[in-house]
């Protein structure tokens, strides 16, 4: 278990003891919610000081009594369009849970920062009551659980465009190539909704616009591509179909340039945003892992990786998308708290924003979890070594033109 993991046992612990001695006090039958617990103000659009010093839990209710499934039932019947959302439509059902299916957890004084990365699911022991407009149980337990979704929400992802139909063959060598798959523009609500399992605290959906489509390699960068171009690589666990991983990001960066000049292509590593609008295929659908089984390229051996394309492609033709082990680098920087909708976006390491403090994003390459890299080339070996990498390719003024014909 991390330290991390240890933090927020430490403080839940402390919760349920204070939970057990205020549930004395509470009247009425006692019920089990099952969802998302987190601290109010990852799910706050402006925190005010005021709500960084509430330090208040909030539960996004999936299953429960009754009342909770017929909620629930009635925002699927109202909110979910069918086989794919959109932006807007994924941000409506978010919100419909935040409206319906938000119960504050009394009592709730823990230190937000110590649990700031995980958001397990929890099962919720205690008393329901209703003041000023908002539901609120009194908890007696909190337990870990697992969570049963809607069969809708676990059905897999349809895109809402298809890619452009003949793929770009980038050059590596005289005898090595990378199929790049052409993804149109579009829009979806990135990070992951409150009710989604598993998710972080810092995650805050919001609505991303890509107004150019792009080339996506369909694989990631093989260990024997990378040693054509570069000469060597330090992946510890060999073998010329494996990603290559380990790298500096210099290196990568390198690796980049060199293809940009022998393809008269810009080639670079893919923006956070647009590497997560390809791993879910355009859509804005809720990001289960259920659904990614059959795409997942983790290995339980030494090295947590198989040969590319070992396993099942998403619905635009792109490989080992998923791997719950391993990371993939993305260029841009990601920043604590950021809470905008963006058009295009890009944050790198150079640029402060004003709407939250810079990190690097560490997460599993799930369908939301990439890893930001440092577009200067440093980085910290110990945090950043065990990353694979594809490569974009930009999509020229002529080619943006032809997507336009076609409205892509």
């Amino acid at each position: 278990m991390t330290s991390k993991a240890h933090a927020f046992g430490a403080v839940l612990m402390l919760f349920l003891l204070c939970g057990t001695l205020c549930a004395q006090d509470a009247t009425g039958p006692e019920v089990t919610l099952k969802g998302i617990m987190m601290w109010e103000i990852s799910c706050v659009l402006k925190p005010t000081k005021a709500d960084r010093d509430k330090k208040t839990m909030v539960l996004f209710a999936v299953e429960g009594p009754p009342e909770v499934a017929a909620a629930l039932d009635a925002i699927m019947k109202e909110h979910w369009p069918g086989d794919s959302m959109n932006g807007t439509q994924a941000r409506n059902l978010n919100e419909a849970f935040v409206k319906r299916l938000k119960y504050y957890i009394t009592p709730g004084a823990i230190d937000p920062k110590q649990g700031r990365w995980g958001n397990p699911p929890m099962a919720v022991t205690g008393v329901i009551s209703e003041k000023d407009g908002k539901k609120w149980i009194t908890a007696s337990k909190i337990v870990r659980t697992r969570l049963k979704y809607p069969d809708k929400m676990l059905a897999p992802d349809k895109p809402l465009k298809m890619p452009g139909k003949e793929p770009l063959i980038l050059k590596v060598t005289d005898t090595l190539s990378l199929k790049c798959i052409l993804l149109p523009r579009g829009e979806f609500l990135m990070a992951k909704p409150y009710y989604v399992d598993p998710r972080w605290q810092d995650e805050f959906p919001r609505h991303i616009t890509l107004t150019k489509p792009f080339w996506l390699a369909e694989i990631p960068v093989t260990q024997e591509m990378y040693e054509a171009v570069m000469g060597n690589h330090p992946s510890t666990v060999k073998g010329p179909k494996l990603p290559v991983r380990n790298l500096p990001c210099a290196d990568v960066n390198k690796f980049c340039q060199i293809l940009s000049e022998k393809n008269g292509r810009k080639v670079r590593l893919p923006g956070e945003a647009e590497w997560e609008y390809a791993a879910r295929v355009g859509t804005s659908n809720p990001p289960l892992e259920a659904k990614y089984k059959d795409q997942d390229s983790s290995s339980p051996g030494r090295g947590n990786l198989l040969p590319v394309k070992s396993k099942a492609p998403n619905a635009w033709g792109l490989y080992d998308m998923i791997n719950d082990r391993v990371f993939e680098m993305t260029r841009d920087k990601f920043i604590v708290g950021i809470r905008i909708d963006s058009v295009d976006p890009y944050d790198s390491c150079e640029r402060e924003e004003a709407a939250g403090r810079k990190h690097a994003h560490w997460g599993r390459n799930r369908v939301c979890y990439h890893e930001a890299v440092p577009s200067d080339g440093v980085k910290d070996d110990a945090e950043y070594g065990s990353m694979k990498f594809r490569v974009l390719v930009e999509a020229t003024p002529e080619e943006v033109a032809e997507m336009e014909k076609g409205k892509g």
